[in-house]
């Protein structure tokens, strides 16, 4: 598992006893010393500033893994992937901390093409997929005006098989594109009870379906009065009440 996160953006005084470049040092000089209680009430003083950074969720998990807190240290290792999704080493030791659930859950199987399809999907976020989608466009339609006013039938071949490629590689993108917001709409959470009931139905007069630990992650899919419908990595669903889980940002 690997260690802190020291990089951390340089914030402007703020009107705060203590600004948070002054307290993400103050952590990580606590982190080092071994003192992980202390590490963590100072990031959490950053995050009370509402202040974000995947630095600062990436070593509240770090802190929290050392003292064996399962839940909260997948928790914050989530948060840390959901700004910094590329980061390998933030994926890793979120990978350590879901080693320490109870809950052995296998996600659904998927082919080498949807393998492939969710490796490009998670290479770009939403905001680039847009930008390279009108790049695309933009460069398609060039296309096709140089080859609808071009009196060459060479060149007017040559331009309109790139079109069609550049065509294709924008209807592409835009589907991504539009995959990754329906991503970005979903909402997730994660256990936080050492262990929970998951029912048939929004109410414990329903059967029992499964039972669920600590650091499980979670997909919220449906909500009524203080109970939700979720779905877990395996796609099995159920019910749940709101206290038993923390939702990520």
């Amino acid at each position: 598992m690997k260690g802190l996160k020291i990089a951390f953006l340089l914030f402007p005084l703020l009107v705060f006893s203590q600004n948070p470049t002054t307290l993400f040092q103050q952590g990580n000089a606590a982190y080092n010393g071994g003192n992980h209680t202390l590490a963590i009430e100072k990031y959490q003083a950053i995050l009370g500033q509402n202040v974000h950074s995947a630095e600062v969720y990436f070593n509240l998990g770090n802190a929290h893994y050392k003292l064996g807190n399962v839940a909260e240290s997948v928790y914050y290792f989530e948060q840390a992937k959901r700004l910094s999704p590329n980061d390998k080493t933030i994926q890793n030791n979120a990978s350590f901390a879901g080693n320490m659930t109870l809950d052995a859950i296998e996600d659904l199987p998927k082919t080498q093409l949807e393998q492939l399809q969710s490796s490009i999907l998670l290479s770009l976020n939403i905001n680039q997929w847009a930008y390279l989608s009108i790049v695309l466009a933009w460069v398609t339609l060039i296309l096709f005006l140089v080859y609808r006013f071009n009196g060459t039938m060479l060149l007017k071949r040559v331009f309109f098989v790139f079109g069609c490629i550049f065509l294709i590689a924008t209807l592409v993108s835009i589907s991504f594109s539009q995959q990754k917001a329906t991503l970005a709409k979903q909402q997730h959470g994660v256990i936080f009870t050492k262990e929970i009931e998951i029912w048939g139905e929004p109410n414990k007069r329903s059967e029992i379906l499964f039972l669920l630990h600590e650091g499980t992650k979670l997909q919220i899919v449906d909500a009524l009065e203080g109970w939700s419908k979720i779905r877990i990595a395996n796609g099995s669903e159920g019910w749940i009440e709101n206290s038993a889980f923390k939702a990520l940002d």
